[in-house]
């Protein structure tokens, strides 16, 4: 498997969409940034070969593949089994996959990691190597998440209420939430700031840090009234917190 060799399918196959359609223009940026992340977590793993590395970019770029014939609004986050089914029909039964690699070994690594990037934790059973393979697809999917709230804003961004109280519970708790659960800009805020708790790798805070997307993401809302804009605030600074946290503690075991 090849990089040069990836890239070249995947603009085959994106060809025939209309990237004038912003939809589709940000699904094809979308996997172009979450294979750049995908590349630089991998390459940054000193046991990992350069062909295990462009496993993680193929992975990277194809895991929405299958969505890219949604012409309605573009979403972070969708029906993930429904994404996953169409993704592995397209890579599969059609055999896109076959026509970057006739090699069968990969598959069952591919299938595993696009199933997994938006589900919570790691599928059991799996060796070291697939569940970082696994591991580096969630975040690099996980801190895009964040470039495209900045860059391309697919909610409301007037907030006139206080997030959903289930939704809150498991904000305070420092839990990954299902975009299935909300009911409001409010709780879609909070449901992306959450994904900072699924992230895997140092590096990946660093970047979500560097690009300091917390804040962007707070300054891009505006608020119905002070109490539920001081309420934002105080959880835009109680999130930075918690990643200069996760550096220190990182930095500190490695």
């Amino acid at each position: 498997m090849k990089s040069n060799r990836i890239m070249k399918i995947f603009e085959q196959y994106v060809r025939k969409y209309d990237m004038n359609n912003i939809n589709i223009k940000a699904k094809y940026f979308h996997s172009l940034k979450v294979m750049e992340i995908a590349s630089e977590l991998a390459s940054g793993l000193s046991f990992f070969s350069e062909e295990d590395v462009a496993l993680c970019e193929f992975i990277a770029l194809f895991h929405e593949i299958g969505s890219f014939s949604k012409t309605p609004d573009y979403h972070v986050d969708g029906d993930n089994e429904d994404s996953y089914e169409k993704t592995i029909d397209v890579l599969f039964n059609k055999k896109l996959i076959r026509e970057v690699t006739k090699d069968k070994k990969y598959d069952d690594i591919v299938k595993i990691a696009i199933y997994a990037y938006e589900k919570n934790g790691f599928p059991r059973g799996i060796d070291d190597k697939t569940r970082h393979i696994c591991a580096i697809i969630k975040d690099a999917h996980n801190l895009e998440s964040f470039r495209i709230f900045v860059n391309y804003p697919y909610v409301d961004t007037r907030i006139d209420s206080y997030p959903n109280s289930l939704i809150y519970e498991d904000f305070k708790k420092f839990k990954a939430i299902s975009p299935r659960m909300s009911e409001s800009s409010a709780d879609t805020v909070l449901i992306v700031l959450s994904k900072i708790n699924s992230f895997n790798y140092l590096y990946s805070y660093y970047l979500l840090k560097e690009k300091n997307y917390i804040n962007r993401m707070y300054e891009l809302l505006t608020f119905d009234n002070d109490d539920i804009k001081k309420f934002f605030k105080q959880i835009t600074k109680i999130y930075n917190n918690r990643v200069e946290e996760k550096i220190s503690s990182l930095k500190a075991i490695q």
